[in-house]
């Protein structure tokens, strides 16, 4: 990855951050050299940690970045591993986060259902996700999400 979060931030590229495009791909040699999400997401979190208000910096730009996700594999595979990123890091090492903050939560009921439309699409058309043969079927990927904290079944959203 060439680019940082104050990068993205700068040059108001959040959306590309956290999709991993561009200078914001982060090749990870475990994950079959497909992008690191947790990676971007830990630098985001980096990032935010030094703000005034770190959470709702952090909701802010997942708002944004949620708005811009349309009803395609990789659109939903980041949204996917974004989640997944906010639940690891909250659990295993909270930056700014507490045990009472649940992203989800912060979102309108709109925002919720187009995470359930993504989320459902996913496991619609998870076979065209790069690499997926070489994967844990996403319900199973999803349980891990689940056990790190996360208190929603994103799927009926």
């Amino acid at each position: 990855m060439k680019g940082d979060f104050e990068q993205a931030v700068n040059n108001n590229e959040i959306i590309a951050y956290l999709k991993g495009e561009g200078d914001y791909f982060t090749p990870e040699e475990f994950n079959m050299g497909y992008h690191s999400f947790i990676m971007n997401f830990t630098g985001m979190m980096s990032y935010l940690k030094n703000k005034e208000h770190p959470y709702q910096e952090l909701v802010k730009y997942f708002k944004f970045y949620l708005s811009s996700l349309k009803e395609e594999t990789l659109d939903a595979w980041s949204l996917f591993r974004n989640i997944a990123c906010f639940y690891i890091l909250r659990s295993n090492n909270p930056f700014f986060l507490t045990q009472n903050d649940y992203l989800i939560d912060q979102l309108s009921t709109e925002e919720k259902k187009k995470i359930g439309v993504l989320y459902r699409y996913l496991r619609d058309n998870f076979d065209k996700v790069p690499g997926a043969a070489q994967m844990y079927p996403i319900d199973k990927q999803f349980e891990f999400t689940l056990k790190k904290g996360c208190p929603y079944d994103l799927f009926s959203c």
